[in-house]
């Protein structure tokens, strides 16, 4: 599953063409919200319902609450949709394989078998740690990087 930098750009991806605001404060915001799911991690829940559309349309009524513009509401919803979106298509290696894609309709965990990110290793007193984040890290840019840069470049 993606590291943070990942999602990060997958947020920006998703959300900058429909974010009404092109400005660095809209960047930090759709970084953010990309990376905002695994937060779950500070309670021990990861890749519950955070990681799920039902999580994205929360994420949406929210914005719209405190935005009353519909375009940045689906700028947000979008930026945390994409975190769903990457984690499913990343390697899960530890159980539940997957996530809670679906969530509220089915509590299942889901993950592609396409595999596109290598799983990020939180084992930090391994002595391949910083080797196996970095190439994993590399492997995210080289797939995001140019999909964010062209999102962000390309003219409506």
């Amino acid at each position: 599953m993606p590291s943070p930098v990942g999602h990060a750009l997958g947020g920006v991806a998703a959300g900058w063409r429909v974010a009404p605001s092109r400005s660095r404060a809209a960047l930090l915001w759709l970084a953010a919200l990309g990376s905002a799911a695994d937060l779950d991690l500070l309670v021990g829940t990861h890749r519950g319902p955070t990681h799920s559309v039902g999580a994205a349309a929360l994420t949406f009524l929210i914005a719209w609450i405190a935005t009353r513009n519909p375009r940045w509401a689906i700028a947000a919803a979008a930026a945390w949709g994409s975190h769903v979106l990457l984690d499913w298509l990343g390697t899960d290696t530890s159980p539940p394989v997957g996530e809670m894609a679906l969530w509220p309709f089915t509590r299942a965990y889901y993950e592609s078998g396409l595999h596109l990110f290598p799983a990020i290793s939180r084992r930090y007193w391994l002595p391949e740690f910083w080797v196996y984040n970095l190439k994993a890290l590399g492997i995210e840019l080289v797939i995001l990087g140019p999909i964010a840069w062209v999102m962000m470049r390309r003219r409506v």
